[in-house]
């Protein structure tokens, strides 16, 4: 989308800067999606078409990543540490995506996943 009634010079300012542009966008796609996008020669239109295409995405890996903290379970074959690892994990994706949980909820959380030989466990920590 050029502005109108630029002068020569100003037009190819623009081009350049409309190439570079480009240039750096498509630099940190991966080659499926710099195909997906290589037609797109405005960067304007290419940032607008590349954030409607991945913002569902992140809003749909924040509702999965919240669920996953919040029907966080230990496996029956899975060690203490391990268990507070993926919940350390999970925590910390949660917050890159900007869900922010509390301590407590993060402690509730995982507390609560606690079951088999680890429920009495639980029911103290519970207290």
């Amino acid at each position: 989308m050029k502005a109108e009634g630029l002068s020569e010079k100003n037009e190819s300012e623009w081009e350049q800067t409309n190439s570079d542009a480009i240039a750096y966008i498509k630099l940190s796609l991966s080659d499926e999606q710099i195909l997906q996008f290589a037609a797109e020669s405005n960067a304007k239109i290419l940032w607008n078409k590349i954030k409607s295409t991945f913002t569902g995405q992140t809003e749909d890996r924040k509702i999965d990543t919240g669920n996953e903290l919040k029907n966080l379970k230990i496996n029956s074959n899975e060690s203490a540490n391990d268990y507070i690892a993926r919940a350390r994990s999970i925590a910390t994706k949660c917050h890159s995506l900007g869900l922010d949980f509390s301590p407590r909820e993060l402690i509730y959380y995982t507390v609560r996943g606690l079951k088999g030989k680890f429920v009495e466990v639980r029911d103290i920590l519970k207290t």
